[in-house]
């Protein structure tokens, strides 16, 4: 039964998005940070985000073989070091999570654009999925405690419920 839930778990808070990430608590946890980012260049930022596992799993690739970068077979070579050093394979397991975030991200916030929703307000979401998938990147990385994992964890689930708070937001704005 907890597997059946846990497996579950995406698709409830992809549907609670609205709840669990109101703009009050968004402006909340952003109050801090003293920038916003405009929509169209969160998309920007979104991209360069996407490819940042895939940088530093190249980087630490070339110091793992003293340069020796296998271009005829790079995959096959990335599987052999996932097998053998856990953070390559935690850089690679990002990388695959990042993609995924921005498939539903980029059209969430296109959409909340195009039905009217004001920039202030998708900028402001936008700029906590930033934040949000960039601790999960540095949080992935370094994990090495089940309690840095649970922190992973959150980080992931705020951005999906932002993703989705913008589409319920795009939703209610062209009724």
């Amino acid at each position: 039964f907890f597997s059946l839930c846990c497996a579950m778990l995406p698709v409830v808070l992809a549907l609670a998005g609205e709840y669990i990430a109101p703009e009050w608590l968004i402006e909340s946890i952003m109050e801090p940070i003293p920038f916003r980012v405009s929509p169209y260049m969160a998309l920007v930022f979104a991209v360069a985000l996407v490819y940042t596992p895939f940088g530093l799993q190249l980087l630490y690739k070339m110091y793992l073989t003293k340069g020796k970068v296998d271009n005829m077979a790079p995959r096959k070579q990335s599987e052999q070091l996932k097998a053998m050093y856990p953070a390559f394979a935690r850089l690679s397991a990002a990388e695959q999570n990042m993609q995924e975030s921005m498939v539903i991200f980029a059209p969430a916030l296109l959409a909340a654009l195009q039905a009217g929703v004001p920039k202030d307000t998708v900028g402001l979401y936008a700029t906590a999925w930033l934040m949000f998938r960039s601790l999960f990147i540095v949080i992935y990385t370094i994990q090495f405690h089940d309690l840095v994992a649970a922190c992973r964890s959150l980080s992931w689930v705020m951005s999906l419920c932002i993703t989705t708070k913008l589409m319920y937001l795009a939703a209610a704005a062209s009724v």
